[in-house]
């Protein structure tokens, strides 16, 4: 260090003193930060929050629910039952189009509780933390495009006002009368959109089961849910703002001729329409974005590699997707008692190809073999020529006679002979 007795130079002391230091200062900051623990600076602590920090979120975005609201067409969105102030305005904008619900059959009333709006929002990713909910807890939607008959329309909507009263889901339809009429009037989304929750009715009734005016909106959604194989119901498409007008328009007053430009996908989509009336024609392109509802099975808990699902292991989702699946979806039911493809972390959609079948019955095992003749069942052993998983059917050779046999495998090392049978039938079989 002194090298070889000599003395240390000025700048050779300089630079040992300053790494002295510096080890030093290291040092003592690194103690600091296991003793109590690294601090953060107090413009980050006043950044860093799950809620945003302002007074306006702090006070929560108040949505108020109406009590009798009228629709055109089978969708019923949250700015036609609800509505909110100005200053909140910009929490519900986003969603102001969302479908809450749709009609169903040849009702022409349904109730909407507070509850399908809470789920709804809940599923399309809103923070409910921040939403107030005021007014009734029920709202009850008419449809005023349709045609009615005078006997049962009044009767319709005193049944959907008693479901309100007795808070009955809207899934629970059990309407059963025709169709009525409502007042021609137009809930286009504003939150100062006025209803008229009393029916008028009309002399000319029908008793069809679909109204016979389609307006261009519901033409174009029918006509995403064709090309992307969806159900109507999965769908939900916000058009753009400026389209309104066009997208009220409606047959038999007008006539519209749909060709798609961008429609082969969730997300973007686009049509070329032609509106043909008794004075000409007028061409116009709309745009929209298209989501969908998704029910999802996703993993609970981690899942290793050939590790047999338990029903513990997955739990059902159901979220708003901007874009198709690249692969099938499994349910529930087609991924419990099947084992992991590969292993699968937390929160990670199950598709088709992270499920393999569970074998039954592997080459060269022994098989129990049934045969049902009427009310006598016939049992023998084989020895497996092949692997097999449930309902695949496997070659089986009786050892004895050397007889080779077509088994559809039922369970571990056991099959039939025949078409497979009900679970109840084989166990009341096996009981006798």
């Amino acid at each position: 260090m002194f090298g070889n007795g000599r003395p240390l130079g000025m700048r050779k002391r300089m630079q040992v003193l300053v790494a002295v230091v510096l080890l030093a200062w290291a040092t003592q900051t690194l103690l600091h930060q296991w003793g109590y623990g690294a601090e953060v600076p107090q413009d980050q602590q006043l950044a860093e929050k799950f809620v945003p920090g302002t007074a306006r979120f702090a006070a929560g975005a108040t949505l108020e629910m109406r009590g009798d609201a009228t629709v055109i067409g089978d969708e019923v969105r949250l700015r036609q039952i609800c509505r909110w102030s100005n200053a909140d305005a910009s929490v519900f904008s986003p969603v102001a189009d969302l479908v809450i619900c749709r009609f169903k059959g040849r009702s022409p009333f349904r109730t909407v509780t507070v509850d399908e709006i809470r789920n709804t929002l809940h599923d399309a990713g809103v923070n409910l933390a921040v939403v107030k909910f005021a007014g009734p807890l029920s709202c009850t939607v008419g449809r005023s495009d349709t045609p009615f008959d005078e006997k049962n329309a009044l009767q319709s909507w005193a049944d959907a006002k008693q479901q309100a009263d007795d808070a009955v889901p809207a899934s629970e339809d059990k309407s059963a009368a025709p169709i009525s009429h409502h007042a021609p009037q137009l809930a286009t989304g504003s939150q100062d959109t006025k209803t008229a929750p009393v029916p008028v009715f009309s002399s000319k009734a029908n008793g069809a089961d679909a109204s016979p005016v389609k307006t261009l909106r519901s033409m174009l959604v029918a006509d995403l849910s064709t090309r992307l194989g969806l159900p109507v119901e999965q769908l939900q498409v916000t058009f753009n703002p400026k389209d309104e007008k066009l997208l009220n328009l409606s047959t038999p007053l007008f006539q519209f001729n749909i060709e798609p430009r961008q429609v082969h996908d969730l997300g973007e989509v686009s049509w070329t329409v032609l509106v043909v009336t008794g004075g000409g024609s007028q061409k116009g392109i709309v745009s929209a974005e298209a989501r969908a509802w998704e029910d999802q099975v996703v993993v609970a808990s981690p899942l290793s590699y050939h590790q047999v699902i338990r029903p513990t292991d997955v739990t059902d989702r159901r979220v708003l997707v901007d874009r198709l699946p690249y692969e099938p979806l499994l349910t529930k039911s087609q991924i419990v008692g099947q084992e992991a493809a590969r292993d699968l972390r937390s929160d990670t959609v199950i598709s088709s190809r992270m499920v393999d079948p569970v074998p039954l019955v592997k080459t060269g095992q022994l098989v129990t073999i049934s045969l049902q003749v009427g009310s006598v069942r016939v049992k023998t052993v084989g020895r497996a020529m092949e692997s097999g998983s449930y309902g695949q059917t496997v070659k089986v050779r009786n050892e004895a006679t050397q007889d080779v046999y077509e088994v559809i495998m039922t369970a571990p090392q056991e099959g039939t002979m025949g078409p497979l049978p009900a679970p109840s039938k084989l166990a009341a079989a096996d009981s006798r």
